[in-house]
């Protein structure tokens, strides 16, 4: 569980370091050391995830639910975003194609799970 929080907060440090809140300059070799770390932080924080186990119902019911919020907080900030840039007559690609990369892979995931489990 620590891991994972510090891991998380790796990733939300590096993010925000990305939007360059300073408007400081930012050296191709610093963005390549954020990018690697942005990397790891995330393979870290996955491989927890996946190696997540619940030990009672109470547990899985808890590491279900904070699943599906967390699916349904990525989605909404995403389709906000579409909407507001749509307003602006200015859609970044890569808002619609992570948007449908999550849904098309929530699809996948319960049709998969239907059939198999």
């Amino acid at each position: 569980m620590v891991t994972e929080t510090i891991s998380a907060f790796m990733i939300l440090g590096i993010v925000i370091l990305f939007l360059n809140p300073g408007n400081l300059t930012m050296p191709d070799s610093v963005q390549t050391m954020l990018i690697i770390g942005l990397i790891v932080s995330f393979l870290t924080f996955a491989a927890f995830i996946f190696r997540e186990k619940s030990s009672d119902e109470r547990e899985s019911l808890h590491i279900l639910t904070a699943g599906r919020i967390s699916y349904l907080v990525g989605v909404g900030t995403l389709i906000i975003g579409v909407i507001i840039q749509a307003l602006s007559h200015k859609i970044d690609s890569w808002l619609v194609i992570a948007l449908c990369a999550m849904v098309f892979s929530k699809l996948l995931s319960r049709i998969y799970s239907h059939f198999r489990m």
